[in-house]
């Protein structure tokens, strides 16, 4: 029986997958940078699907191929993979994509950043890879991205409910379900185009002429963000809910269902809805 491990996560600055914790990152030295990473979740042992050989280096965190060579160890040396279970990554089916394997240092990474081999990784000869973010692997043409939750203060959608709110203080998701969206892809009735915010963690709507004013100050930031869709104009089915709408004034996604909520693009005032679409989230 394949099982599987959560607390993997991205660093927005090396662009490699590494497990939980703090460990040296090639960019400059110092520790990897989270703030734009999901949880992601791995296959390992006997029955899990996808190609094996892939393993933890407990120096450096990292998860690398052992197939070929033993890859070389942002920590120095070679990675030391003795305490390592056997890791599966699929190249087809839900999850997020395109993982790739640099043939240099050996790992899986995002984006060509920096190498622990010296200069950028190296994608060549790499297929591309599937990783399950935030849970089980979806199987359905829309693959979607949970921990999404409601802030009964300010009404907006924000993601794990944590950072700022507009109406002071933390979000409070107490009450709150568990909202899944789904990355853009080919989607009946949703409209793509909304990002997270990495300063506010909120989801908000990328293609307007302003980025909105985010609660953290300033506007939004959507570097390492996503493409996310949202369906709108649609009648809710099972496990949606519906009254979700566009804010014109911080381009973020809310609930209208009660009241305006504290809107941080007007002083001491509510989200609007005008100009919104009726939008509908997955709610469980």
């Amino acid at each position: 029986m394949a099982q599987k491990q959560e607390n993997w996560k991205w660093c927005s600055k090396c662009a490699c997958i590494f497990f939980g914790g703090d460990a040296v990152c090639r960019a400059n030295n110092g520790v990897h940078d989270l703030s734009g990473s999901a949880m992601y979740t791995i296959s390992f042992q006997s029955g899990a699907p996808g190609q094996d050989k892939w393993k933890w280096c407990k120096k450096c965190q990292v998860l690398s191929y052992t197939g070929n060579t033993i890859g070389a160890c942002q920590a120095g040396g070679q990675h030391d993979v003795s305490s390592s279970g056997d890791y599966h990554l699929p190249s087809s089916g839900g999850g997020q994509k395109p993982w790739r394997w640099c043939h240099k240092c050996q790992g899986l990474a995002w984006q060509p950043a920096a190498c622990t081999a010296g200069g950028n990784h190296d994608f060549a000869g790499s297929g591309e890879y599937h990783v399950c973010m935030d849970g089980e692997p979806r199987a359905q043409a829309a693959i979607g991205q949970d921990g999404w939750r409601w802030c009964k203060n300010c009404q907006l959608l924000c993601f794990d409910g944590k950072t700022s709110c507009a109406a002071g203080g933390a979000h409070i998701s107490a009450g709150s379900g568990n909202y899944e969206i789904s990355f853009a892809q080919q989607q009946a009735n949703a409209q793509s185009g909304w990002k997270w915010c990495n300063k506010c963690y909120g989801l908000a709507f990328s293609q307007s002429a302003s980025d909105g004013v985010c609660p953290r100050g300033g506007t939004h930031g959507f570097e390492s963000s996503g493409n996310y869709a949202v369906l709108v104009n649609v009648a809710p089915a099972g496990g949606q809910q519906d009254k979700w709408a566009w804010c014109s004034h911080c381009q973020q996604m809310w609930y209208s269902g009660n009241g305006a909520g504290r809107c941080p693009g007007v002083p001491n005032g509510g989200h609007s809805k005008d100009g919104s679409g009726a939008y509908v989230l997955q709610f469980a």
